[in-house]
């Protein structure tokens, strides 16, 4: 009866409490596989042995996070797929974030904000994930036109330092942080500076940890990586890999859902008050139908003004403007919710789901149940 079952074993840290999305992603995965039997190693308690010749199993996901573990993992005859992205090389085959797509969405994200000055803050820690995020708001905000100036932080860096660092940029200023929690210590020391978030620095993080962005003052915006799919994509990986797939010659990616916006960027940093009162309108109503002349109508101007102005400050127009902000609104109810398609129309503006169905394949070339399925939570 035994050999019937799948030995898979578990040793997955907290990443800064990322882990248990992930754990969530596998277990996701595990419920459909009634001839998985998991085990659960706490690294905390368990001797390298185990990994390395203790425990016989079919398969191992873990968290590789330093050398000695990355050898350990690498000496296993059995198929060990790794789920952190702390080692910048690695034959351990690997599921991690899409770390330029993270960049350029919490790029993308500033720059919709009206935002013309940048810098991106990491630690001095030549983590390759903290690179490429950086890598993809650069590329991003210089194609906009911009610069980013990159502040990195080193181990036993002062918060003092990092003051008089933002005290010397241009305001208002975007900050992309490479992590929540560094995130967190940008707020920290903007509100000892009495640099007013967001009106004068905007913050986004990445990894979207709900109690870290939760407990923030102001709250935290961030870039929800997707940990919980990266679980579910690495444990449906082991399983192929057990069943005698090949290997994969690089490591999966997974691309972030979407930015989840809270108090630390909640503000338009454009100059004009009818193109940031058309804009909040917009934004606050994306979930009902609206017209162009609803817009115009928060406004204190003529719709041929507003539309020039949208033109020219933002660089699409004011149908356009509406019709993204009802897409955006109906891809993160699609990757987080089990609505059905119609309740998903209703609910981003749109008044059928055959709409909704179109205009998915007009802008991503797939239809809304297929982007739910590769991008569900």
């Amino acid at each position: 009866m035994k050999n019937q079952f799948r030995q898979v074993g578990l040793m997955v840290d907290p990443l800064s409490g990322y882990g248990s999305k992930i754990l969530d992603g596998i277990s996701r995965y595990a419920q459909q596989k009634p001839n998985w039997r998991v085990a659960y190693f706490d690294r905390e308690r368990s001797e390298l042995a185990e990994l390395v010749g203790g425990w016989q199993g079919d398969g191992l996901i873990c968290t590789v996070v330093d050398q000695r573990f990355h050898d350990a993992a690498a000496s296993r005859s059995i198929p060990v797929v790794n789920v952190a992205g702390l080692l910048n090389e690695s034959e351990i085959v690997s599921v991690l974030s899409e770390d330029e797509e993270i960049g350029r969405m919490a790029a993308e994200h500033l720059l919709d904000r009206g935002f013309t000055h940048f810098t991106f803050i990491r630690r001095r820690d030549g983590s390759r994930y903290s690179q490429d995020r950086g890598n993809g708001f650069r590329k991003r905000i210089e194609r906009s036109g911009s610069k980013v100036t990159t502040i990195q932080l080193p181990a036993n860096h002062s918060e003092a330092d990092l003051i008089a660092r933002l005290a010397a940029l241009p305001r208002p200023l975007g900050v992309f942080a490479s992590l929540d929690r560094i995130g967190a210590l940008v707020l920290e020391a903007c509100w000892n500076a009495d640099f007013k978030v967001p009106e004068e620095v905007a913050i986004i993080g990445a990894g979207n940890h709900n109690q870290l962005c939760g407990l923030c003052t102001p709250t935290l915006s961030s870039v929800e990586v997707d940990m919980e799919r990266r679980g579910y994509e690495a444990a449906a990986l082991l399983d192929r890999l057990i069943e005698g797939e090949a290997p994969p010659r690089e490591p999966v990616r997974i691309p972030p859902a979407h930015v989840v916006e809270r108090r630390s960027t909640d503000v338009f940093a454009f100059s004009d008050p009818n193109v940031v009162a058309a804009l909040r309108f917009i934004r606050e109503h994306a979930d009902t139908s609206i017209k162009a002349r609803d817009v115009v109508a928060a406004t204190s101007i003529s719709r041929r003004s507003l539309e020039g102005r949208f033109n020219m400050l933002i660089g699409r127009t004011l149908h356009e403007e509406i019709w993204r902000a009802h897409f955006d609104l109906a891809m993160r109810l699609l990757a987080s919710s089990d609505l059905s398609l119609q309740e998903v129309a209703e609910r981003s503006g749109f008044r059928t789901a055959s709409a909704l169905v179109n205009l998915f394949r007009q802008r991503l070339g797939v239809t809304p149940k297929e982007y739910r399925v590769s991008n569900r939570r």
